[in-house]
């Protein structure tokens, strides 16, 4: 290279580098947070810059005759069936539901439901269980009724990719099992038939269903504890899921009872507390909002027997336990608040399910003591539906066994 050829590169690299200098300066000038473009991006909802559209398109839809609303979704939305409406529709409080656990019926060696598993992950050693390449749809009686049975043992068995199930299987998956619930508060379908689908729905438009004023904590909870016959499982479905954010934490009631010092097991065994949907119907209404029932408090056990496994849970809640009955008010305080603190506590008893497109989780509610969803993924769309089934009138055997103990016979 000659010297006058090196100098005219030096040259055109030093103007180069002046003019990126100079542009840096000119970034800057815009925006003094530019070294911190994609950390920006991630929490504004987006995995890069590129997706960044504050015009995104929305679609309107009037679905229970109350006005359009705007969604954050394209045109022909593939689930617009399912998204949520509180119709001007009114039931009388539940009666008395008969219920037959079907994981009473089941071989506890599940050696039917996991034929077809390609691979077993557990979340856990307490609770959590991922079973890989099994299709819920075309699960036959015997593994549906072991189905129930390892989901009373593990408390959450969750199944990725369930793209090829349809919402109409999905519901007939839920209603196998029993008597289906139908939401008293929440949001639902506009569509009658699918009325036990309790609908979760949030984007860049909506808010997060009445969750603003309540604390991490407080959102722990147990799928409706305040009716008389709680859910004995929940299945939930991801339809449409944010790339990031928006996970369900779930703690072991198991666990959570053995964690328990034994005088302190004594004492609750023999209490009942109440639980009560009445804040939650009370804040819809609010809002303007069609109520189907108006929330009732019921009394349970604080500590329940799994009628299946024959183990004990501790069974209350943030989200609806309220107070102990028989006891002075302080007390109860003091009691609940100490039981609510241990939730944040039981780390190894603690799982965090990342939602995968299509996947579909489901739950004890008689021992998966609370769950909650993470509010990390706005502006992302985030659509779910969930379908439960009523269980037995909350029970406590004295006969009942402690899980660890028995699990290390």
């Amino acid at each position: 290279m000659t010297t006058t050829t090196a100098t005219a590169n030096a040259t055109l690299s030093t103007i180069a580098l002046a003019d990126n200098v100079q542009q840096l300066r000119l970034n800057e000038e815009k925006s003094s947070s530019n070294s911190s473009e994609l950390s920006r991006a991630i929490y504004n909802g987006y995995n890069d810059t590129t997706e960044q559209n504050q015009d995104e398109k929305y679609t309107e839809f009037d679905l229970d005759g109350r006005g359009t609303k705007r969604f954050a979704l394209p045109e022909g939305y593939r689930f617009s069936d399912v998204l949520p409406s509180y119709p001007a529709i009114h039931d009388q409080t539940l009666g008395d539901i008969e219920f037959n656990d079907r994981g009473l019926l089941a071989d506890p060696s599940f050696s039917n439901l996991l034929r077809d598993v390609t691979k077993i992950e557990h979340l856990s050693r307490d609770v959590g269980t991922v079973l890989h390449g099994l299709r819920l749809n075309r699960l036959n009686e015997a593994q549906r009724d072991e189905l129930a049975r390892l989901i009373a043992e593990r408390g959450v068995v969750y199944f990725p990719d369930q793209k090829e199930m349809t919402n109409d299987e999905f519901q007939q998956l839920g209603r196998y099992y029993g008597k289906t619930h139908v939401h008293g508060a929440n949001a639902r379908p506009n569509d009658p038939s699918k009325s036990d689908f309790h609908v979760v729905y949030s984007d860049r438009y909506t808010a997060f269903d009445i969750e603003d004023n309540r604390t991490d904590l407080e959102r722990f909870h147990s799928d409706v504890s305040y009716e008389k016959q709680p859910l004995a499982t929940t299945f939930f479905r991801g339809l449409t899921v944010p790339k990031y954010g928006g996970d369900t934490v779930f703690v072991s009631g198991y666990a959570a009872y053995e964690a328990l010092s034994d005088p302190l097991k004594l004492y609750l065994e023999g209490l009942t507390a109440v639980h009560s949907g009445v804040q939650q119907a009370n804040a819809k209404k609010e809002l303007g909002l069609n109520l189907r029932r108006e929330g009732i408090e019921t009394a349970h056990p604080i500590v329940r027997t799994h009628p299946v496994t024959g183990w004990k849970a501790l069974y209350v809640n943030p989200g609806f336990t309220r107070y102990i009955v028989g006891i002075p008010r302080a007390e109860s305080d003091a009691i609940l608040n100490y039981l609510f603190q241990l939730l944040s506590t039981l780390s190894a008893s603690t799982i965090r399910v990342r939602w995968s497109p299509y996947g579909v989780a489901a739950w004890d509610n008689r021992i998966i003591l609370a769950h909650s969803a993470t509010y990390d993924h706005y502006p992302q769309t985030r659509h779910f539906i969930r379908i439960g089934v009523h269980g037995e009138k909350p029970f406590y055997d004295p006969n009942s066994k402690e899980r660890a103990k028995e699990l290390q016979k």
